[in-house]
């Protein structure tokens, strides 16, 4: 099953590995690499009281299901402990956030 393009995983390579039994089986490579190099420079978000991580994906990305990108650029906080005053960075757009034309007029 090909991996859409919202996805979190749409930019990981595709791996082949022999699971235990012998059997050849495709994974997507976790993304281990260094996220803070997809974060726009200088842009931040000082949370108020009553936000959410999926509020604040709408607002910046465009759609409540993209809180994972807010989550892969600030690696050390956690989505439930959102407070009044926490800095957020926020991520560079990207295929996710990106509209394609596939057509011309």
């Amino acid at each position: 099953m090909p991996v859409r393009p919202d996805s979190r995983f749409a930019r990981q390579p595709l791996l082949e590995v022999t699971a235990p039994d012998g059997t050849r089986r495709h994974v997507i490579a976790m993304g281990l690499g260094s996220p803070r190099a997809a974060v726009v420079a200088g842009a931040q978000h000082a949370v108020t009281r009553g936000e959410t991580v999926d509020l604040l994906a709408r607002k910046y990305l465009g759609a409540e299901g993209l809180w994972w990108r807010l989550l892969d650029v600030n690696v050390n906080f956690h989505p439930f402990d959102l407070a009044p005053g926490m800095i957020l960075y926020l991520p560079a757009p990207g295929q996710a956030t990106r509209a394609v034309r596939t057509r011309s007029f």
